[in-house]
């Protein structure tokens, strides 16, 4: 053999044997590191959340509770004074022909201009053939007439059904400002109202 060869031979098993004993001592750290336990836990938990509990131990001072004055649970003060924290109820003044303008243009299509329920889109609602009829082509009831309902409704039970809305009738609330619902309601409630029957 050729002395160049020898020392190739002898260079190439030199780094292969460093880099070996590299390896396998980088293999017993890693496995030294993962079998050592994490510090400040048990070995085995048989109730993992007992090691966490808040339990009274000897010769600890007792744990300091609630507020007492933080809940209201005894009843005490007047119930109008809480009442009286209420915000009342806004107010504006009732303009007859800004109502009856409300009414043409939002109610009078299916309530008809006097109140009747006899409306335009009434013929509609109440076909056998429209899209509210049931499948037996039983037809949906006419609107109700708005002179009646003034006897059998309150004004502010009026506005929650003008505001949500009822069967097919759609809710005017996102449409309409509250000054203009109530403007429709007093409308109907007006009978002075030169529309609406008395």
């Amino acid at each position: 053999m050729n002395l160049r060869t020898t020392n190739i031979s002898s260079n190439f098993r030199s780094r292969l044997a460093g880099r070996s004993l590299l390896i396998a001592f980088a293999s017993v750290a890693i496995l030294a590191v993962a079998c050592v336990q994490e510090s400040g836990t048990y070995p085995i938990e048989t109730f993992t959340e007992m090691h966490y509990a808040q339990s009274y131990r000897s010769q600890e001072i007792p744990r300091l509770g609630g507020v007492e004055s933080a809940v209201a649970y005894d009843g005490q003060g007047n119930a109008q004074d809480m009442l009286n924290v209420l915000p009342t109820k806004q107010t504006h003044p009732y303009d007859a022909g800004a109502g009856a303008e409300l009414y043409r243009v939002n109610c009078a299509v299916c309530h008809g201009v006097t109140g009747g329920g006899d409306g335009p889109a009434a013929a509609h609602i109440t076909s056998p053939n429209s899209a509210y009829a049931d499948d037996n082509g039983v037809a949906y009831a006419p609107p109700p007439n708005l002179v009646e309902a003034r006897n059998r409704f309150n004004e502010d039970a009026m506005f929650g059904l003008v505001t949500n809305g009822i069967l097919v009738m759609p809710r005017f609330g996102p449409l309409l400002s509250e000054a203009e619902r109530w403007d429709i309601v007093r409308y109907i409630f007006d009978t002075s109202a030169a529309g609406l029957a008395p």
